[in-house]
């Protein structure tokens, strides 16, 4: 099964594509993307047909489009934005490629039942013999071993492997590597989720939250929890989990603690959620009604409902604080920015197809670079570092959200270091660096694995 963080945790805020003349051509590498981030939807038409992008947030369409006709389309799968290319499973079970630089479509694999993206890119796939193959870099590659039975849920993690769950007498979590035997462990029923990066595993369990370690299955957590645990998911940085329960409100957990730290006021019940790709808003759907409450993480408040039915790849957050959603037969889209969340654009007839936010626009990279005068300023930094390049990944609000996430990168060996907000600006900045070049900073951002934006202060404010 396939959750919204593979297809939201694999948002690298730095591509972005040109569109050239002949041959059609629309990749022409990085982009700065140090104020506006690269936006765009992907609309697969699930019935077969060309694929088209629309401009986010207006939802304008672009000239860009699929090469040739897609087949109709069982569900997107993912994107892959390092090697452009975009992954769905169509109806007769094979992998479908659509590459983001030329628009052309090809059949990657055939016979697959299950499919999921890892942070990295790398795509996994499940045939009818649950035999597991990785493709990465479009390259595939048979697993010797094959899971114990279907999975219910799979996750790719940072180091090659597959996190799989799988039903039987009772769950089982399966570690599966191409080199390597597999690891199993027996898990209690429940939702399941796993951070970006596939190091921690949690799971619903009713009367409580059961937190595992793939590297270290013997040593899990069980967390108490009132009200009977429904769902579970974990924020982008993988620093906090948030618990729905069929009573009471959301529930905070820290992850490093693992001890709850707060509650998140609801106007009833929680079942599903999804959080953005940066950790400021949570979708949450109420099990009763066809409708989506908003969360506003930062201000700790309910930013407001709207009325929608719940689908697998919509609703989601881009980059641009746009709120999309199914409504009816269209897609709408929404501005987060604004208190009153304004509607600011429209696709009629589009809510039966398939949707993928992307972090990537058919366009030159000219309109995400820099201005030739940055409105950008110098901040106070805990480190002492205010010149050179930085990879900012992200901001907060919460200086305690934003020293703990820099605490988990340093641990991982990064240079993390916070940066104080001045007067009217967002956040607290969570940034890697400095790096001596823009090139240098792009290169380590690109092997992260999650979102980044290229951050110079001024060094003469």
């Amino acid at each position: 099964m396939i959750s919204p963080r593979a297809t939201t945790g694999v948002l690298l805020i730095a591509a972005a594509f040109a569109c050239q003349s002949a041959p059609r051509q629309f990749a022409a590498g990085l982009s700065i993307a140090n104020q506006v981030p690269p936006s765009s939807l992907l609309r697969l038409p699930s019935r077969g047909g060309t694929a088209q992008v629309y401009r986010a947030p207006t939802l304008a369409a672009t000239d860009w489009h699929s090469e040739s006709k897609i087949p109709p389309l069982r569900r997107a799968i993912g994107v892959d934005l390092d090697q452009s290319v975009v992954y769905a499973l169509d109806v007769k079970n094979e992998v479908v490629a659509v590459d983001l630089s030329n628009g052309k479509v090809r059949t990657l694999l055939a016979g697959v039942r299950d499919a999921a993206l890892g942070p990295d890119g790398a795509l996994y796939t499940v045939d009818d013999s649950n035999a597991v193959t990785q493709t990465i870099r479009r390259n595939p590659l048979r697993f010797r071993t094959r899971l114990p039975g279907r999975p219910l849920d799979l996750f790719g993690t940072k180091d090659d492997q597959l996190l799989a769950v799988t039903a039987a007498a009772s769950n089982t979590l399966t570690l599966l590597a191409s080199d390597q035997p597999p690891a199993t462990a027996l898990l209690p029923h429940g939702d399941a989720a796993a951070t970006f990066w596939g190091d921690l595993l949690a799971i619903a369990a009713d009367t409580a939250v059961v937190l595992y370690d793939p590297h270290a299955r013997d040593k899990s957590h069980s967390i108490p929890v009132s009200g009977h645990a429904r769902a579970v998911v974990f924020s982008p940085s993988g620093h906090r989990l948030y618990v729905a329960r069929r009573e009471g409100n959301i529930m905070i957990i820290n992850r490093f603690t693992l001890e709850p730290i707060g509650e998140f006021p609801l106007p009833g019940p929680a079942g599903a959620m999804r959080p953005d790709p940066f950790g400021r808003w949570l979708l949450v759907h109420p099990p009763s009604a066809d409708s989506v409450w908003v969360l506003d993480l930062a201000a700790g408040r309910v930013a407001g409902s709207l009325a929608t039915e719940w689908s697998k790849d919509l609703h989601t957050v881009t980059n641009r604080q746009t709120l999309l959603v199914k409504q009816k037969d269209d897609i709408v889209a929404y501005d987060l920015a604004r208190p009153e969340m304004p509607e600011i654009g429209r696709i009629p007839d589009g809510a039966a197809d398939l949707w993928l936010s992307l972090a990537w626009t058919p366009e030159t990279g000219t309109a995400m670079s820099a201005p030739a005068e940055s409105t950008v300023t110098a901040v106070p930094s805990d480190s002492g570092q205010q010149s050179g390049v930085f990879l900012q990944v992200s901001s907060s609000q919460n200086p305690v959200w934003a020293a703990e996430l820099a605490k988990q990168l340093s641990e991982a060996g990064l240079p993390a270091s916070v940066l104080k907000p001045r007067t009217g600006e967002e956040g607290y900045r969570v940034v890697l660096g400095p790096y001596a070049t823009r090139d240098e900073a792009e290169a380590t951002g690109r092997k992260l694995g999650r979102p980044f934006f290229i951050y110079q202060p001024d060094p003469h404010p």
